[in-house]
């Protein structure tokens, strides 16, 4: 589904060429749930817009469906960091651009909406501006504005991390269930461990900068996970326990830099 051929991307800060990544070779099956991560700065969401087609490799080549992303990719939904919601429009109306751009009618739109916006726990706050809305809430409306277009991948970078612990069991529970229901390619970049191992079927450890694919590890639980109970599995702490002896060193090193 998606390819990255020895990919390195450079970016011009203050006159210098800085490199984020670093030889990228990683192939993304159809219908599979990937997860990545690494330390902050390392390239992750460089990957992301590499593959949205919002940046284009300094070296390399990356490639969706076996066509190379030459421009914008329209088959991805993209979840950024920043939210992006307009603010002169509501949080209906914030969900409801993918569909407006598809010429969907008002009424499909309302109910299309309506659903996602329930599903994701922010039913009753439908006419809410985004400045009147906290950052979790305004995740969760960026959440629900990238499923309710049906893209047929899904690019998430770090999409719970500013929920409380308690939605944001709920959220990755949700999640599962849409990939499970539909079978969608799921890129999800994640800084927490745990998530990455509850969530991915399998999880690519980047170095720090520039960054590089360290280690890919297959996680071997079931499609149909328990994220609730997950964590107390003998499966899930041994796979927990060799990402982090990966990423441990990464870190070490960047705190015996300072």
């Amino acid at each position: 589904m998606i390819e990255f051929t020895n990919v390195s991307k450079y970016f011009e800060r203050d006159g210098k060429r800085v490199l984020a990544a670093k030889d990228i070779n990683l192939k993304i099956n159809q219908g599979e749930f990937l997860t990545v991560i690494g330390p902050s700065g390392c390239g992750k969401s460089t990957v992301l817009n590499m593959c949205a087609g919002l940046m284009k490799p300094s070296f390399g080549e990356v490639k969706y469906k076996k066509q190379l992303v030459n421009g914008i990719n329209t088959s991805v939904g993209y979840m950024t960091q920043k939210d992006n919601l307009l603010p002169w429009r509501t949080v209906r109306g914030n969900v409801e651009i993918g569909l407006e751009i598809r010429g969907i009618g008002k009424k499909e739109r309302e109910r299309e909406s309506a659903s996602f916006i329930e599903m994701v726990g922010l039913k009753g706050f439908e006419n809410h501006y985004p400045q009147e809305l906290s950052g979790g809430m305004r995740r969760r409306v960026s959440l629900a504005k990238m499923l309710v277009y049906n893209p047929e991948t899904l690019l998430l970078d770090e999409p719970f991390g500013a929920l409380d612990a308690q939605l944001r069991l709920i959220l990755q529970d949700k999640l599962l269930q849409i990939w499970q229901e539909t079978g969608k390619t799921i890129i999800f970049v994640t800084h927490d461990l745990d998530e990455a191992v509850l969530l991915g079927e399998r999880v690519a450890v980047f170095s720090k900068r520039p960054g590089t694919i360290k280690k890919v590890e297959e996680v071997k639980l079931p499609k149909k996970r328990d994220v609730y109970n997950l964590r107390m599995t003998d499966e899930f702490r041994k796979v927990h326990a060799n990402l982090w002896q990966s990423l441990r060193e990464e870190f070490v090193e960047e705190v015996n830099a300072v």
